[in-house]
């Protein structure tokens, strides 16, 4: 298992008898590391691995460095790394499944760049911590970037947790997920598997798995502690509530967006509170009481549809109405706009350099009045569309544009569900505008913001 490292690296552990597992010492410059040998499949051969007493894992480079075997034996943490495990019939059951990005992925020290590695069995056993919450089951779905996932492959995953749910009868899924468009396939999920049973929670990492401040193995940990101990059910993501590893949130899968490119708590709900604050020590505090509630008994219902012929399109001064006919001439069938503020567009001419603006209006409605569904969200994160407040929003619903009180990466997804079902507009519109898995936010909570 230590055969990815180099000779010397190699020779140095057999002359200290040291093993993958065993809890060793490295000092370098000064500085003392010590933690359990780690084997590795990839990256610098010349870095030794350990994972710390914190649950990290540590890169220490060889050059220089004075290794020692420590005594004493981590029996529970070895056997993890090694692969030993035996499932405890005590224990909740969690099904992991893997898609791939950040979390499952190692860093190619030569170029810096983190690329896929791990297995699904690779990433559990990294994570010794979980064996003391539930057993689990894994299985490879997909290894992927998740800005590479389309829409058909919404559609494998969910007939894919739906199997696991009926062949497993798990009392949870965990997937793991890469973070860019993780709020796109959690609001898909939402959509497509009604009536869930159990929690289905979408877990990312915005460092990768052998980073020193990863925290692919917190957001890990607060996932199957909120499944092992709730009575939860639903999609939902779970991730880091702040810098510090203190606690994650779960929240709700159709309310959620990526607020930032790499802080590790990047992920927030959107106008409305998380369901819950995991912390570390395995402590929940639940934030609502309107969660989803877990029951077995249900029937789970898979509504895996979705037609890509949509498109989020962000208004912004001096957009073309000629954007929008490209569109129409490619035969999408519908368009989400990210309005400015409470749901407007540049539809008011006021001189010659606004004189264009009224062709956007013209070609709205002639879109509307085709059947192309056009529905409108605020490129604001948070609070919610209301376009009878100004003229210009009140100019667009006359044209047929359609206020939705829901995130834009929300409304994208249910535009293209609802389109799926049917070839008919109006019966799509009405699908559209139906309350399916609490995707409209019905009231905005002013405690959400930046929460």
């Amino acid at each position: 298992m230590l055969e990815n490292y180099s000779p010397e690296i190699r020779k140095a552990l057999a002359a200290h008898k040291i093993a993958a597992g065993d809890r060793i010492s490295v000092e370098r410059d000064g500085k003392r590391y010590e933690g359990l040998l780690m084997p590795k499949s990839a990256g610098d051969p010349n870095v030794i691995v350990l994972k710390l007493d914190s649950g990290y894992n540590a890169g220490v480079s060889f050059a220089g460095a004075k290794i020692e075997k420590i005594k004493g034996k981590d029996e529970k943490a070895k056997k993890a790394i090694l692969g030993k495990y035996k499932p405890d019939t005590g224990k909740p059951t969690i099904v992991l499944l893997h898609t791939g990005g950040t979390i499952a992925s190692k860093v190619d020290y030569r170029t810096g760049a983190a690329y896929p590695a791990f297995t699904p069995e690779e990433l559990f056993f990294a994570v010794p911590e979980l064996q003391e919450i539930a057993n689990f089951s894994t299985r490879v779905i997909f290894q992927m970037y998740s800005e590479d996932m389309e829409p058909e492959h919404w559609i494998v995953l969910a007939e894919k947790i739906a199997q696991e749910i009926q062949e497993a009868n798990p009392d949870g899924v965990i997937i793991t997920h890469g973070t860019d468009t993780m709020a796109y396939t959690a609001a898909a999920l939402s959509l497509m598997l009604q009536h869930l049973p159990i929690p289905v929670l979408l877990v990312g990492a915005q460092r990768s798995s052998d980073r020193g401040s990863s925290d692919a193995a917190m957001n890990l940990r607060c996932a199957a502690q909120f499944i092992a101990q709730t009575d939860s059910a639903g999609v939902a993501l779970c991730m880091h509530g702040s810098m510090d590893d203190e606690y994650c949130f779960v929240l709700p899968g159709l309310h959620v967006k990526k607020m930032h490119t790499s802080r590790r708590d990047a992920f927030r709900s959107i106008d409305v509170l998380p369901y819950a604050k995991v912390h570390l020590d395995g402590e929940i505090e639940m934030l609502r009481s309107d969660y989803p509630k877990k029951d077995k008994a249900k029937k789970l219902h898979v509504v895996n549809r979705f037609d890509k012929r949509v498109a989020i399109v962000k208004i912004r001064p001096g957009i073309n109405a000629k954007e929008l006919e490209a569109y129409e001439q490619l035969g999408y069938r519908g368009l989400v706009l990210e309005g400015t503020g409470l749901g407007n567009a540049p539809v008011t001419v006021l001189d010659q350099h606004t004189a264009h603006h009224k062709e956007l209006l013209t070609v709205l409605e002639r879109m509307t009045k085709r059947g192309i569904i056009v529905a409108m969200t605020s490129q604001c994160a948070y609070g919610t569309v209301n376009m009878n407040v100004y003229s210009p929003g009140r100019d667009l619903l006359k044209a047929g544009v359609i206020p939705l009180a829901m995130t834009s990466e929300a409304a994208f997804i249910k535009l293209g569900w609802a389109l799926g079902h049917t070839k008919d507009s109006e019966e799509a519109k009405k699908i559209l505008l139906e309350n399916v898995a609490g995707e409209f936010t019905e009231r905005v909570d002013p405690r959400a913001f930046l929460y």
